[in-house]
């Protein structure tokens, strides 16, 4: 028998769809066996002797110039080109199918219209409504012929009806059949990815007005010209779990950029962009956008341009955690923070020039209501340029690998202010940041100082004035910081509920050079006192019981003589 179940790409009752050089063939086997008598005393045929038979078929046939695709076929076989016209209308093909018809034929897409998901196994013709659709995946990542896009342009908005569950269209011309597609409102799309690496990709999208439904979206990513597509979706109502866009190249945006009119992205909990996406979020309406999580990242000086460049801060509305790497730290100065109350900020830059347009600026910036607070390595020095003195920061963190990361900050003169900080935690050379801040009137809860190494507080050592930190309730010192000690003061009627020290070996040498009694630490709990035996007669402490009464002469340590 000849199999053509082994050639045919979809097949509806005992018909089979092929895909020709010159289009699709429409055949069944009993036709094909008909017209071969050769076909039917042979059980087994060769592959290159069944190209033979369809080529001849297909050569004998004539397309008809138009054809109405129903669920019944014609009994003889039937050739579709690109000069046949095919109507779709009153029926649900499945995906595969369309797509074939759309690159070998003139499509024309009339009422009633649907596609649905393949499944070679079923007939992958159907009447329209006969079935409840079951969400399917959208995906295609090849280029498109001509045809299938002036197949696409001639269709009517909204004009095919689907149910989806997965949309991905990678450097494809198809993208540009979205505003084509009925989807319901209520549809659930897990993930919806496009990627254009060519304008021509979403041109089609772009020169419309009318924005198109997208369902239900959880997950989005755009990269490159796709990017722009956000733009022209109907996101009002959506309710978007993780939204990323990414582009290269300043052109994949400039079409974005160039409007006026902010665009609504609906309701995001997550929102990542990146290069010259990260310019994209001026333009968004974020006002009551409610973001949980907002990450901008810009590996270029140039991917931030336009955005320092312009004169009014826009909104990112109440985002609750925030992070900006390399470039895009300095966007935070663009940004209108003022009645924010942000949960987590990170600024993490790891060159110099990250953070040169920030550092450069003589007027402090607003940050908001800042929770937490995460600087990291060459951001560490943008704390100079925040205004903070009437926040209220629950946990800052500063920590810098490279000596040279918080070179500028220690080279300043004048001190900074941090505002109301609970706790501060400072890692490796972000530890000699502290003897620039401005903490004599402040009250911190928790300072946590680390070092894994000695050149990590060489700079606080080889000062000869100390610093303040003004009134502690706990203090933990690890490894190389125990040092920091000898040029600490703290505010004369501190009591300390904690103090811990963590360190050995070397990491408590420069202590042991101390005299004794010389170290002050003022008045710690008994309970929360723990140090190293062997530096205790180099302390001067007064331990205190709960009530904050000072211990029996026995039981005090090294006591102030």
């Amino acid at each position: 028998m000849f199999d053509l179940a082994q050639e045919s790409f979809a097949k509806h009752g005992d018909s089979f769809f092929l895909e020709e050089t010159g289009g699709v063939l429409i055949v069944s086997e009993a036709v094909l066996e008909k017209r071969h008598k050769e076909i039917q005393q042979k059980r087994h045929f060769l592959f290159s002797k069944r190209q033979e038979v369809l080529s001849a078929l297909v050569a004998q046939l004539q397309a008809p110039a138009s054809f109405l695709l129903t669920c019944d076929l014609p009994n003889e076989a039937v050739l579709l080109t690109e000069k046949t016209t095919v109507t779709l209308k009153n029926i649900a093909i499945s995906v595969e199918l369309f797509f074939v018809l759309l690159e070998k034929t003139r499509v024309t897409v009339g009422e009633n219209f649907s596609i649905t998901k393949h499944d070679y196994s079923y007939d992958c013709i159907r009447e329209h409504g006969m079935m409840i659709e079951t969400p399917f995946r959208l995906k295609r990542r090849w280029a498109v012929s001509p045809l299938a896009l002036e197949n696409i342009e001639r269709m009517a908005p909204n004009s095919i009806g689907c149910s989806l569950k997965d949309v991905r269209f990678y450097n494809t011309g198809l993208i540009n059949i979205l505003p084509k597609l009925r989807i319901h409102g209520d549809s659930e799309i897990e993930w919806f990815c496009l990627d254009a690496s060519e304008e021509a990709h979403v041109a089609e999208v772009l020169a419309q007005e009318n924005p198109f439904c997208v369902g239900r979206v959880k997950n989005m990513d755009l990269k490159e010209y796709a990017v722009g597509v956000i733009t022209k979706m109907s996101l009002k109502d959506c309710e978007i779990e993780w939204l990323c866009l990414t582009a290269r190249e300043e052109e994949h945006v400039s079409a974005v950029l160039a409007q006026e009119k902010p665009f609504c992205v609906g309701r995001v909990k997550v929102m990542w962009l990146g290069d010259y996406a990260v310019g994209v979020i001026t333009k968004m309406s974020l006002k009551d956008c409610g973001v949980e999580s907002l990450s901008l990242i810009a590996s270029r000086k140039e991917h931030v341009a336009k955005v320092l460049a312009q004169e009014n801060p826009f909104c990112v509305g109440g985002v609750k955690e925030m992070v900006l790497e390399d470039y895009a730290v300095c966007v935070i100065t663009k940004m209108s923070l003022k009645d924010c109350e942000i949960e987590m900020l990170v600024l993490d830059a790891s060159e110099k020039t990250h953070v040169a347009e920030v550092l450069k600026q003589k007027k402090p910036f607003c940050v908001g209501r800042v929770k937490n607070m995460w600087l990291k390595e060459y951001a560490v020095g943008v704390i100079t340029k925040m205004s903070l003195k009437d926040c209220e920061i629950g946990t800052l963190w500063l920590t810098a690998s490279e000596e040279a990361h918080v070179a500028e900050v220690l080279a300043q003169e004048k001190p900074f202010c941090v505002g109301r900080v609970k706790v501060m935690w400072l890692g490796e050379y972000a530890v000699g940041v502290i003897t620039k801040m401005s903490l004599k009137d402040c009250e911190i809860e928790r300072l946590c100082l680390t070092a894994s190494e000695e050149a990590h507080v060489a700079k606080v050592l080889a000062q000869e004035k100390p610093f303040c930190v003004g009134r502690v309730k706990e203090m933990f010192l690890w490894g190389y910081t125990a040092s920091v000690i000898t040029k600490m003061t703290i505010h004369e009627d501190n009591t300390m509920e904690r103090f811990i020290l963590d360190a050995y070996g070397k990491e408590l040498s420069r202590i042991l050079k101390e005299g004794d009694n010389s170290i002050d630490l003022g008045r710690i709990r008994t309970t929360g006192f723990d140090v190293p035996e062997k530096i205790k007669r180099k302390l001067r402490y007064t331990l205190v019981d709960g009530e904050g009464e000072e211990e029996e002469p026995s039981q005090r340590g090294n006591l102030l003589e």
